[in-house]
């Protein structure tokens, strides 16, 4: 397979999501001469649950402003020798883009109910969804006050589908649906028409990522930390199965009932078509304030507020750390959507939770991180 080689920066560290601050003593120590095993997942949602969403189960109905639901996780092991990184990872990302008609219509849909709650739906609907394995190699220049990191990534991607939908439908009392719609796919895994290989396609690809970060050391209370994940991605799929066309319900019959019935007509093409594409980036901004007054000689106090852009939502936070002699502990809020956040780290291990409803079934918003690390 030929590599094309493109020039792309990102600004991220990998472990931001579980260690906010580079600028303190536990991390710094982590920076040099440890290997570390993680699990991070990042899910948000304001369609309706991420559960419901994920496995495809419309047990509730979605909200008046659904636009956005989304999940992005990775597991692996990152290695640092000196200045150098390496990493090895696996993850899949999955992205819902929607409007509060689109969600109506499938939960209608879903639970056997007509399409009668207003006079049409108008679909607009996008699904991308990507899974591959892959590494990264890194680098970072550390100055008295400034320290930055480069990761560049390669990623065989063994999976990957994105499919749109854009139209307007009707429903009546007898559950019938007439309009028409839009349909485009790109797939090498699942797809709406159940279109499968026969040979026709190739089933992987690969993508090349670049992840950088930046610490900086304002003053002796004040530091800022940038991270930003695939600031820059490029992914491509060769010859991948795709579908293009129009399905409407221009053809009725009679049913057993003897009521009026629509049999939806598809007209467009299957085949084989080669797909790029690329993934949002994952911004995290974190500004970080000693309060000496609230500090012994056992602890340090101090404030955070938090920036955070993941699947095209922004998210804000303000929170509070407590830095003891052997491990941090920190407790953050998001301030839109409510939801708490606890991270705690020490010499070997590192964790992270957020989760907007302690019942799992409701949760529209979930993080989790865990790691743990061997200092040699």
């Amino acid at each position: 397979m030929k590599i094309n080689l493109l020039c792309a920066v990102t600004l991220t560290f990998l472990f931001t999501l579980i260690w906010a601050n580079k600028g303190h003593a536990n991390n710094k120590q982590l920076k040099n001469n440890h290997v570390s095993a993680y699990v991070l997942s990042e899910s948000f949602s304001n369609i309706l649950p991420i559960k419901q969403l994920i496995e495809d189960d419309w047990l509730q109905v979605p909200a008046t402003d659904s636009s956005i639901g989304f999940t992005q996780n990775e597991t692996g092991i990152k290695a640092y020798w000196g200045n150098l990184n390496f990493n090895v990872a696996h993850r899949i990302d999955y992205f819902v883009y929607t409007n509060p008609d689109t969600a109506q219509a499938f939960y209608l849909e879903r639970t056997d109910q007509p399409l009668i709650t207003q006079d049409n739906y108008q679909l607009a609907l996008k699904l991308h969804h990507q899974r591959s394995n892959g590494f990264r190699v890194g680098y970072q220049w550390q100055l008295d006050d400034f320290s930055t990191e480069i990761n560049i990534g390669y990623w065989d991607v063994s999976a990957s589908r994105e499919s749109q939908i854009t139209g307007e439908i009707f429903g009546d009392d007898n559950n019938n649906i007439t309009g028409t719609a839009e349909l485009s796919e790109y797939y090498n895994d699942k797809n709406f028409l159940k279109h499968t290989n026969n040979n026709n396609w190739e089933t992987d690809g690969y993508g090349i990522t670049l992840d950088l970060a930046i610490n900086w050391q304002v003053t002796d209370k004040f530091d800022i930390s940038v991270d930003i994940k695939d600031l820059y991605s490029q992914f491509s799929m060769k010859s991948l199965g795709f579908s293009q066309g129009k399905v409407d319900t221009d053809g009725t019959f009679i049913n057993s009932l003897g009521g009026k019935s629509y049999l939806p007509l598809y007209r467009g093409v299957f085949g084989a078509k080669d797909f790029d594409f690329t993934l949002p980036e994952q911004v995290n901004l974190l500004a970080h304030y000693l309060d000496e007054s609230l500090s012994s000689e056992h602890f340090t106090m101090s404030y955070l507020a938090r920036y955070k852009r993941q699947g095209d939502v922004n998210f804000y936070y303000a929170g509070a750390e407590i830095e003891f002699e052997t491990s941090v502990l920190t407790l953050m809020l998001d301030l839109e959507h409510l939801s708490p956040e606890i991270q705690y780290s020490n010499s070997w291990f590192a964790m992270r939770l957020a989760i907007d409803n302690i019942d799992i079934e409701k949760a529209m918003q979930f993080s989790l991180g865990l790691s743990g690390h061997y200092t040699f």
